[in-house]
C-alpha cells in the first residue's frame, strides 16, 4: 500500500508539474500578448505620418512618445465625400501631452444664409469637430475634389450671433484642364465686350460675381486652429487682382469694398472687424475676436521688420473682466469698485519684451508700469506660476468656478503661463471666467 501510495504521488506530482510548465508558458504567452498588444495600442512611437482611428481619438500616451522632439507629425483622415485632411502637429510645441479627438465632419450644405451673412461669399465649408482643449496649435489642410472660385478664405465661428475669425486660409485651387480652357475663352470674351462699353463691363462684372460655383478640380485649403470642439466655417472670396470683374461688380453694388471697425466680445477679447480686404468680394463682417491667427505671416513681418530696423521684440497684451459685468450677482460684496464699467482692465497695448521671456513675466512687468495690482504663486504640481489675482479680482470672487485664464493668439495653453515663452507678435489675452473657461472660449474642462 506504501508502494502504491509513494507510486501515486511521483505520478500526481509529474502532472502537476506537467500543468505548471504548460500554464507557465501559455501564461508568458498570453501575457506577452497582452503587454504588446498593450503597448501598441498606446505607447508605440508615432510615425510621420498616422492614420487617423475611427473614433479620431489620438492618445495621451502616443503623444508622450513625441512630445518635445525638435520633428512634427501628421495625422492623415479620409471621408466618404472624398475630402481629405490632414493635421500638423509641432512635437516640440508639446508640453503637457493629452488625448485629441481629430475627426472632422463636413458639410457644403444649408450654408446659403452664412454666405449672406458674409457678404455674398463665393464658397463655404462647414467643419465639425469633437475634441475639446488642444495640446499645441495644429496646421489643418483640407483638400478637396473641387475647384473653389476662391483665392482667399477665413476660418471663423459663431459667438454671439457673429462669425469671429480664429484664422487666415491659404487658397489653392486647381481647375479641371479643359474648364480652364473654357475659362479663359469667357475672360477673352469679358475682355472685347469691357473694351466695347463701359455697360457691358458692369453687366459682365456682374456675371462674373454670380459664376462661383465650384467647378471640377481640386482645392486645397491650409490654416491654424486653435479649437477642437464644435462646429466652424472655412468662408471663401475673391480678389480684386483675381477677378477684377467680380470686384467692379461689388463696388458698384455696395459703394465700398473695405469695412474695417474695432470690436470686443464678452470674453474681454479685442480685435478688428475686419473680414473684409479691400478689393475684395465673397467676404463679411466678422470679427477677430482675438482669436489672431497663429500662423507665421503676422509674426515673419515683425521679424522682418526687426532685421530692417533692428527694433527689439514686441507683443500685444490685454487684461479683460467683461464676464462679470454679466454676472454682478454673483460677484463677492465690496469687488464692485475693481470692475471698470466696459470690463477693460488693461486695453490691448503693444510691449516689448526679452527673447526667452514668459507670459507671465510680460503680465508682471506690464502690471507694475501700469500700477495694476497683481499677485501670483509658484504651483509646484503644475511646475508654473498661477496668477491668483489681478486688479484686486481673485479666484472664486465671482463664483467657484470664476479666476484668471490666458490665451495666445486665440488658443488657451493647457499649461502654465510661466511655461510659455512668448514670440514676436503674439496676442496675449487674460481674460477673467466666471464659468470655469467656456465663457471665454475654452471648452478644455468640459
Amino acid at each position: 500500500m506504501k508502494r502504491k501510495r509513494g507510486l501515486v504521488h511521483v505520478i500526481l506530482a509529474l502532472l502537476m508539474s506537467m500543468l505548471l510548465v504548460v500554464s507557465t508558458g501559455c501564461g508568458k504567452s498570453g501575457s506577452g500578448d497582452s503587454s504588446s498588444d498593450k503597448k501598441t495600442d498606446k505607447t508605440e512611437t508615432l510615425a510621420d505620418v498616422n492614420t487617423i482611428p475611427e473614433d479620431g481619438v489620438i492618445t495621451k500616451e502616443q503623444f508622450k512618445t513625441v512630445a518635445g522632439e525638435n520633428k512634427k507629425v501628421q495625422f492623415k483622415g479620409t471621408t466618404d465625400d472624398g475630402i481629405t485632411y490632414i493635421w500638423t502637429y509641432d512635437c516640440s510645441k508639446i508640453q503637457n501631452p493629452a488625448d485629441q479627438n481629430l475627426k472632422i465632419d463636413f458639410s457644403e450644405k444649408g450654408l446659403d444664409d452664412l454666405k449672406k451673412q458674409a457678404n455674398n461669399a463665393n464658397d463655404a465649408l462647414k467643419m465639425t469637430m469633437y475634441g475639446k482643449g488642444l495640446i499645441c496649435v495644429p496646421d489643418l489642410e483640407v483638400q478637396l475634389p473641387e475647384a473653389w472660385q476662391s483665392n482667399s478664405a477665413y476660418l471663423v465661428k459663431e459667438q454671439s450671433g457673429k462669425l469671429a475669425r480664429m484664422s487666415d486660409v491659404a487658397v489653392t485651387a486647381q481647375v479641371k484642364e479643359e474648364d480652364t480652357k473654357k475659362q479663359d475663352k469667357k475672360s477673352q470674351d469679358t475682355n472685347t465686350e469691357e473694351e466695347d462699353s463701359s455697360n457691358k463691363t458692369a453687366e459682365s462684372a456682374t456675371q462674373a460675381k454670380k459664376d462661383t460655383k465650384p467647378k471640377e478640380g481640386t482645392t486645397s485649403l491650409k490654416m491654424s486652429v486653435t479649437s477642437l470642439d464644435g462646429d466652424c466655417y472655412i468662408i471663401g472670396g475673391i480678389t480684386e487682382q483675381q477677378n477684377k470683374g467680380a470686384a467692379s461688380a461689388n463696388k458698384a453694388e455696395n459703394g465700398t469694398m473695405n469695412s474695417k471697425s474695432e470690436g470686443s466680445d464678452e470674453s474681454g477679447n479685442s480685435g478688428e472687424n475686419s473680414y473684409n480686404e479691400e478689393g475684395s468680394s465673397g467676404s463679411g463682417d466678422v470679427s477677430d475676436g482675438g482669436a489672431s491667427s497663429s500662423g507665421s505671416s503676422s509674426k515673419q513681418d515683425v521679424a522682418n521688420d526687426e532685421e530692417v530696423s533692428g527694433s527689439s521684440h514686441t507683443c500685444t497684451i490685454s487684461i479683460s473682466c467683461a464676464t462679470i459685468l454679466n454676472n454682478m450677482s454673483d460677484l463677492k460684496s465690496g469687488k464692485e469698485e475693481f470692475v471698470p464699467s466696459d470690463g477693460w482692465i488693461l486695453a490691448a497695448s503693444e510691449v516689448e519684451f526679452t527673447e526667452g521671456e514668459s507670459v507671465h513675466d510680460v503680465l508682471q512687468r506690464v502690471c507694475k508700469d501700469a500700477g495694476i495690482q497683481m499677485e501670483s504663486s509658484f504651483t509646484p504640481a503644475y511646475n508654473s506660476a498661477y496668477v491668483e489675482g489681478i486688479n484686486n479680482l481673485y479666484e472664486f470672487d465671482c463664483g467657484q468656478l470664476s479666476g484668471w485664464m490666458y490665451n495666445v493668439n486665440g488658443w488657451f495653453p493647457n499649461y502654465g503661463c510661466s511655461k510659455y515663452t512668448v514670440q514676436d507678435g503674439d496676442v496675449i489675452n487674460w481674460v477673467y471666467t466666471c464659468n470655469l473657461g467656456k465663457d471665454v472660449g475654452d471648452n478644455s474642462m468640459y
